[in-house]
């Protein structure tokens, strides 16, 4: 199976972050291409971001189409998800896919985002999802700005102290938000001892559920 993943800002740093994991979970027979979007915003802050990324990403699958099995849009917010589909249906949302496995594998579960701008843009999208209140406790803000994913090794104990929260708040799993925390989810996990949870894992999984065996 061959899997396309598209980070739709222009980090160089979080693509490399987005891939590592990525070939880290997938099957075997599965190979993993990651691109990023060569110009805009090195981080997806907002909706006028996702905005302008989206024609890119658009462009992005119309010359890819016809070179891979699944695609996989590798931002928490699922910029313009509903009109890459259009494109080609079999595309994954990292933001819709974390947040369905959550709903999956806990009666109740947060979302960890990096700034409060996304933290009510994901509120948003789980709402969009059509989610209440009685599985979505809510989305915290780690830090103040997208510095946060950047050293967020660094920050492991803002992440840490944030997640914590959200278990006695009565979380039975965490979403973290930004592709570009993947690689902090198993450090979190131990330290939380619940299931924490990155979009771009439950992606490649969803879409290995689709592979042909020939």
């Amino acid at each position: 199976m061959k899997i396309l993943i598209i980070n739709p800002n222009s980090s160089t740093e979080m693509t490399k972050t987005i891939d590592a994991v990525a070939r880290k979970y997938a099957s075997p027979s599965t190979r993993i291409t990651t691109v990023s979007v060569p110009d805009g915003p090195p981080f997806i802050a907002n909706a006028y971001d996702a905005a302008i990324q989206t024609p890119k990403v658009l462009s992005l699958l119309e010359r890819s189409k016809n070179e891979h099995d699944y695609f996989i849009l590798a931002c928490g917010l699922d910029p313009g998800l509903d009109a890459c589909r259009l494109v080609v249906p079999n595309v994954i949302g990292i933001g819709e896919a974390a947040i369905m496995t959550a709903c999956s594998v806990a009666s109740r579960f947060s979302i960890l985002s990096s700034t409060p701008t996304t933290a009510e843009l994901m509120e948003l999208r789980v709402q969009h999802l059509g989610i209440g209140r009685n599985k979505f406790l809510g989305a915290q803000a780690v830090g103040t700005s997208d510095e946060i994913v950047r050293k967020r090794f660094e920050a492991l104990d803002r992440y840490y102290e944030a997640g914590l929260r959200c278990v006695e708040e009565g979380a039975r799993a965490i979403v973290l938000s930004c592709a570009g925390m993947s690689d902090i989810k198993e450090d979190l996990e131990q330290r939380l001892k619940v299931p924490v949870i990155a979009g771009v894992i439950s992606g490649v999984k969803m879409a290995e559920q689709f592979c042909k065996v020939t």
